[in-house]
């Protein structure tokens, strides 16, 4: 199915995934604002997406018979939280959550472009 999916729906569900675990830790620091002794929690994932782009560089799976298993693609629900050194920022977990809620939009709205022109792609071929 790779031919009508490609890749970019699995990895757009990741995203999604990944904006969604990030909104509950900004939700959480938000949450412990006053806790005394709170270190906002934060997901970084530049940080995984470069070791992942690294990675898949460095090994090159090949199926040299179609009775060999396929390669496992990461489950996108493997993130490190780290607790930050400071104190809880309320304007800074807005824009946190600003930013955040814009880039799962905007990952909402491509799968939706992607689904639709595979719609249309199928009434074409009727």
């Amino acid at each position: 199915m790779d031919f009508l999916f490609g890749k970019t729906i699995p990895m757009l569900s990741s995203v999604l995934s990944y904006r969604a675990e990030r909104q509950k830790l900004i939700s959480a620091n938000v949450t412990n604002l006053d806790t005394e002794d709170y270190q906002p929690q934060e997901l970084h994932f530049k940080n995984r997406l470069l070791a992942a782009m690294t990675k898949e560089q460095s090994v090159n799976v090949v199926r040299t018979d179609r009775k060999h298993l396929p390669m496992p693609q990461p489950s996108g629900n493997e993130y490190k939280v780290e607790a930050s050194a400071e104190k809880v920022s309320l304007d800074q977990e807005m824009t946190h959550l600003a930013e955040n809620q814009l880039m799962y939009n905007v990952t909402v709205e491509i799968l939706a472009r992607k689904f639709r022109n595979i719609s249309t792609f199928l009434k074409d071929v009727r």
